[in-house]
């Protein structure tokens, strides 16, 4: 067997589990925060129920197209999100590997929502590092995309 490395991040998004959840399972949300820095989506499909499939096309600024493909394995809307995760494009050393995102949601008493998301079943320490990179740049447009859905 292949050891495989993990990450696990944990954040307060300023907004209530509904709203995060939303944000992760929603195309027109996706699209405001699912790429990684300066990349910007630019297609999203999914069929948000367990099976469904889902993918994520982004951009770079340099015009380098980046593919996540992937399928919902449990969905308990508000709460969890297990879906697998599939990168394809120039990063190759993301490319032929399934990882497993887990998704966990809860309320805070300030309003917020407490987020955990652990991602695993990651081949290499090089691609759990750019993973590791990826992330947080996401999350900062994710607090952004849940506020500006609060104001709508």
């Amino acid at each position: 067997m292949i050891p495989t490395a993990a990450l696990t991040f944990k954040r307060h998004i300023p907004g209530p589990p509904d709203e995060v959840f939303d944000a992760w399972t929603q195309p027109d949300v996706m699209r405001q925060w699912l790429a990684p820095g300066d990349n910007e989506v630019i297609e999203v499909t999914t069929d948000v129920c367990v099976g469904g499939r889902f993918r994520i096309r982004s951009i770079a600024p340099d015009g380098t197209l980046h593919t996540i493909d992937g399928s919902y394995r449990e969905l308990a809307p508000g709460r969890r999100i297990v879906m697998t995760w599939s990168y394809s494009g120039s990063v190759e050393l993301l490319c032929e590997m399934e990882t497993l995102l887990e998704v966990d949601l809860s309320a805070t008493n300030g309003g917020e929502t407490a987020m955990t998301l652990t991602q695993t079943r990651i081949a290499t320490p090089e691609a759990a590092e750019a993973y590791g990179d990826g992330w947080p740049t996401c999350f900062a447009k994710l607090d952004r995309a849940v506020a500006a859905a609060k104001r709508q």
